[in-house]
């Protein structure tokens, strides 16, 4: 693979589901990281979405910015996509952005009726998290890259931070091109310095590839992150998740001997016991895995003493019976848990537990997008699934509700008022959750800053706005 696709998002909330990306950042990389091209995508908040106001203070997106600017969701949504699919193959990284900001992509994706949800995932494209590198990079090699220490005292690895420690400055962070290059530079160092724990990185960038290697390995570390510092556990495969097909490992610093004769009820109450028996690995996650050298040279295994850990090994692998017993629990518990959890399932939310659209769908998908907005309204009750027929429904309606039918523009925007004005704690910002966020901070952090309140003021307005807008719905 010769090409790296570093990407950033500033969002309208933290809530991967409801929220929204307001702007993109995209720069393209050859192998050694030297930039090809940049592109900024910044897109107008949807007429449905209330901005958290905490979100709004980090990106600091002006009103004029949510309100004018050129593009609308939607077609950002479009660019973006085109620039990932015209830059295909490439590894795929960003900042934390395995567990935020690739789970923002794949939901406007999916909302905008594109059904290539894991295009960065698939046809060759590998997923990297430069927030992993970093911190196994720090566990090899302390002088590697520079941390300053968090108000706890604890290294911080923060990417503001880190740029701060490592004389980094490409401009105001949480500007989503600025954040991409200041993670492009963490990436540079790290390459530089630690080359060995980077090339170890691009291993496990994919499923598959990762899963090889803990295959391949009977004993391999792992690097876990506890308060500031990364933990690693020399791992020993022993199955795949019944349920959820992640990695799970015993920590071979401890006997298993002493647990082959528990009963079942037993077994599961040492499971659940500290010091934890078992590591997961997901191997989806774009986790960095080490050779075992790394955990095993640390006190915690190095007194055991390497025949005794081979013995373990050996125990685990000669007790098929034992590690059925453990997936058994591990699915029952699984089970119980996903059968406890009756929360309503709205149709935002149901992008992995609704599975894929089938090909008459993704047919209509395709088509969707190529014609105008009256045959988009045309194609909307040909989708086979109701939640298919709900995204298109509400693309038009953000973006050319002249197009909708009277009674259905006024179904869809009394659900959004219902939603958007709802007063209970929802799963999504409403003007309520907004307005009482913003007097908390006028009455406590920004009480005697002028120049916040008027910031305050400024969004304030805005979703004033918008709330007079529904309460006339």
């Amino acid at each position: 693979m010769e090409q790296i696709i570093v990407k950033d998002y500033e969002t309208s909330d933290s809530r991967v589901n409801f929220g929204q990306v307001i702007q993109a950042g995209i720069v393209i990389t050859d192998e050694k990281l030297k930039i090809k091209s940049k592109h900024e995508l910044r897109c107008r908040l949807k007429p449905n979405v209330i901005p958290a106001i905490g979100a709004s203070l980090v990106h600091r997106a002006s009103v004029d910015q949510l309100k004018n600017s050129n593009m609308s969701h939607y077609q950002m949504v479009l660019e973006h996509y085109k620039i990932i699919k015209d830059n295909t193959p490439s590894f795929i990284t960003g900042f934390n952005n395995v567990a935020f900001d690739l789970e923002f992509t794949r939901r406007m994706y999916f909302k905008s009726l594109i059904p290539e949800v894991y295009q960065t995932n698939t046809n060759g494209n590998k997923h990297l998290d430069i927030l992993n590198v970093a911190r196994a990079s720090k566990f090899v090699d302390d002088n590697g890259i520079k941390t300053k220490l968090s108000e706890k005292g604890r290294p911080s690895f923060k990417l503001v931070d880190l740029c701060e420690a490592n004389s980094i400055d490409n401009g105001t962070s949480h500007d989503a091109v600025t954040d991409c290059l200041n993670t492009l530079a963490i990436a540079e160092i790290i390459y530089k310095k630690t080359n060995n724990v980077w090339n170890d990185a691009l291993i496990t960038t994919n499923k598959k590839d990762t899963e090889n290697f803990i295959l391949k390995n009977k004993i391999y570390t792992s690097l876990e992150y506890f308060y500031g510092r990364s933990v690693p556990f020399a791992c020993h495969h022993i199955l795949f998740h019944p349920e959820f097909n992640w990695s799970i490992n015993w920590d071979i610093k401890i006997d298993p001997s002493k647990y082959l004769n528990m009963d079942s009820q037993a077994l599961s109450k040492a499971l659940d016991a500290s010091p934890k028996v078992l590591r997961t690995v997901k191997a989806n996650k774009s986790p960095v895995l080490l050779k075992s050298d790394y955990a095993l040279n640390t006190e915690n295994y190095s007194n055991i003493g390497i025949d005794e850990i081979n013995r373990r090994v050996k125990v685990l692998d000669n007790n098929p019976k034992f590690i059925e017993s453990i997936s058994l629990i591990l699915s029952d518990k699984a089970k119980e848990k996903m059968s406890m959890d009756q929360t309503e399932i709205l149709f935002e939310e149901t992008i992995y537990a609704g599975g894929f659209a089938n090909e008459k769908d993704k047919a209509l998908m395709k088509k969707f997008h190529e014609v105008d907005w009256k045959e988009k309204v045309n194609l909307i009750e040909k989708f086979s699934e109701e939640r298919f027929q709900y995204f298109a429904e509400c693309l038009v309606y953000e973006e050319s509700p002249e197009s909708l039918p009277k009674d259905v523009y006024n179904k869809i925007n009394r659900s959004f008022a219902q939603r958007l004005l709802s007063t209970n704690k929802e799963k999504w910002e409403t003007t309520s959750s907004f307005f009482s966020e913003v007097d908390t901070l006028r009455e406590t952090k920004y009480k005697d800053k002028p120049e916040m309140l008027k910031v305050l003021e400024g969004y304030n307005k805005h979703v004033m706005e918008i709330q007079t807008k529904f309460e006339n719905a």
